[in-house]
């Protein structure tokens, strides 16, 4: 049979082809969505709701799934079952920014969508950290998950309209120095490599890989991590600030 059933390996044609399938799906829920936010003009937002929050609940769903597959007398590893991965975290997260993200008590979703999901798990797309084949349910695991984080984070900037604000990049921040100290604590006591933050390697070919041994590499990781937040606010106001200026300042999406 096809190499790319049993073996997936980065930069080949067969990745072009898993990201551009993901890239597909993405653009189609962001047109969904804003042919139904013009449809709700006049009907305050519940078309466009009840849409992304069924898309939520398949998120919610899947997840369920994968963490009780992870578990499972043949599937259980120390290493790799525990739900310490960052984007094990932010599928939750995502699920939870479709269903209740539209709520003004939930923008701190949409915040870690942004920063989290679409400012480190998009890393995913590029290198990928298993080398499992189409033909195994830990190939499916790994893209439908970061497609769904990384398109809710993609959803939510193209329909949705969000644009962070500093207590957002604060929140983001600060969530994220908790996760990395449960995340060092976890590696430290077991021996595990959950996040990159612990001594361990991964079979696949990651960015991670140029930052150099452990520990040095998790002190470049949550710097690098800290500056690339920066830049993205940074970069998402001034984009504001344009399309504003162009539009006489238009308000921001559902719920900013």
């Amino acid at each position: 049979m096809s190499g790319w059933l049993h073996h997936f390996e980065a930069f080949t044609a067969f990745h072009a082809v898993v990201v551009g399938v993901c890239v597909v799906v993405m653009v189609a829920a962001v047109v969904v969505g804003r042919r139904l936010r013009g449809l709700d003009l006049g009907d305050g937002g519940r078309r466009e709701v009840r849409f992304a929050q069924g898309l939520g609940w398949s998120i919610v769903a899947w997840q369920a799934f994968a963490t009780v597959w992870r578990v499972l007398p043949g599937q259980w590893d120390l290493y790799e079952s525990l739900p310490f991965h960052l984007c094990r975290w932010t599928g939750w997260i995502a699920a939870v920014c479709l269903i209740a993200g539209h709520r003004p008590g939930w923008r701190w979703s949409r915040s870690l969508m942004f920063f989290w999901g679409l400012g480190l798990s998009v890393q995913g797309f590029v290198t990928p950290m298993w080398n499992d084949g189409a033909a195994t349910v830990a190939f499916w695991l790994y893209w439908v998950g970061h497609l769904q984080i990384v398109g809710v984070a993609v959803y939510d900037l193209a329909v949705r309209g969000f644009v962070p604000r500093a207590r957002d990049l604060a929140f983001a921040l600060g969530a994220g120095v908790v996760f990395v100290l449960v995340v060092v604590g976890v590696n430290q006591s077991l021996g595990t490599n959950y996040s990159y933050l612990g001594s361990g390697v991964y079979e696949g070919t990651s960015v991670v890989d140029l930052l150099g041994r452990y520990p040095e590499r998790m002190y470049k990781m949550i710097g690098g991590a800290m500056v690339l937040f920066v830049l993205m606010y940074g970069a998402a106001r001034g984009v504001r600030a344009i399309a504003g200026g162009r539009t006489g300042g238009a308000p921001e999406g559902v719920a900013a």
